[in-house]
């Protein structure tokens, strides 16, 4: 019976998140969706495995920037320190440091993560340089706290943002809060469980100038579901995958797939894609056309490598950008006692 009143919590839980969600942030215009910067401080591992990987509890901490409940603390360890930091075409320095610790049968985590866009040119309403540049500078903070049980996971997260542009007078700085819940269940074996995950539920709570009169615009208010399957035929091998449904934008199908190298290292691949590109892709090969070469998401395709031992790990991750963009280099490093 306790068992079923906890399932019964969780389900109402899962039930009236979602209706409250979409109450309380009533902005229903697409397009207003600020803030999208949010969901790509990617570590190594979640990049690798194109954000696939949300409903498989691991070690590595930055598991919460996809599923608050999916965090674990390897058993004799008490803290985790973690850095990752990224380069690529769409930021010349981006990175987060998180710590996780447990308290009781609770597991905290607190984040800095930001991204420096560099020196970029301004130009005029005609297309012509102003001289001047500016450097834009975006930073989040967040808090976790995830409770484990026997087969059932919860987690939740609260996140506050800002982001600046210009410095020139008339803007200031803009200002977001949002929260993340995660679920995940796991099978007694082990060998494959399912997550359901709500990403970004905000608003901005400050607007990029200062006379502007609406500045509650929301943030991408995304819903995901995901699965994880380590097929008893190919024991080292976990497949991923993970759907996900944003407000304001296309829904994605990320695929993943980890193989372990013996006891320390693992070897990772990704690949992401929208629905709306995947029916186009499919429509071009049933008619031999040909299509303009063009994507709905930044990357197509990932690699990473992983290692960890008792006291550290190790993980990079290299992703390819889609439409000639470019490459991502990400490296992450995470120290546990």
């Amino acid at each position: 019976m306790d068992l079923l009143k906890k399932l019964s919590v969780i389900a109402s839980i899962a039930i009236a998140c979602p209706a409250a969600d979409f109450g309380y942030f009533s902005k229903h215009d697409a397009g207003q969706e600020v803030f999208s910067f949010l969901s790509s401080f990617d570590s190594p591992r979640n990049a690798a495995l194109e954000k696939s990987a949300s409903a498989l509890p691991t070690t590595d901490p930055s598991i919460v920037q996809l599923n608050p409940a999916a965090v674990l603390i390897a058993e004799g360890k008490k803290r985790v320190a973690e850095a990752h930091w990224q380069t690529g075409e769409f930021a010349s320095n981006q990175g987060t440091l998180s710590y996780t610790t447990q308290y009781q049968k609770f597991i905290l985590q607190f984040s800095y993560n930001w991204i420096s866009y560099g020196s970029i040119t301004g130009y005029d309403e005609y297309g012509q340089e102003t001289g001047k540049e500016y450097k834009p500078f975006s930073q989040l903070t967040t808090a976790t706290v995830t409770y484990p049980m026997k087969h059932i996971r919860v987690g939740a997260t609260l996140k506050f943002a800002s982001d600046k542009l210009t410095g020139e007078s008339g803007d200031q700085t803009a200002l977001a809060a949002a929260f993340d819940w995660g679920l995940t269940w796991m099978s007694d074996s082990k060998n494959y469980g399912i997550s359901f995950v709500a990403r970004d539920f905000g608003a901005m709570i400050r607007g990029y100038v200062k006379k502007d009169a609406d500045d509650s615009y929301p943030l991408s208010q995304t819903f995901a579901f995901g699965g994880f399957l380590k097929p008893r035929s190919v024991p080292r091998l976990t497949l991923f995958a993970e759907t996900d449904f944003p407000r304001y934008a296309e829904p994605d199908l990320n695929l993943g797939a980890e193989y372990a190298l013996g006891e320390f290292f693992r070897i990772r691949a990704g690949f992401t894609r929208t629905w709306l590109d995947l029916s186009r892709d499919i429509k071009e090969l049933a008619s031999s056309s040909s299509r303009p070469d063009e994507s709905n998401e930044a990357r197509v395709f990932s690699l990473g490598l992983g290692y960890t031992s008792d006291l550290f790990g190790f993980d990079y991750a290299f992703s390819y950008l889609a439409e000639s963009m470019g490459y991502e280099h990400r490296l992450g490093l995470r120290i546990e006692f």
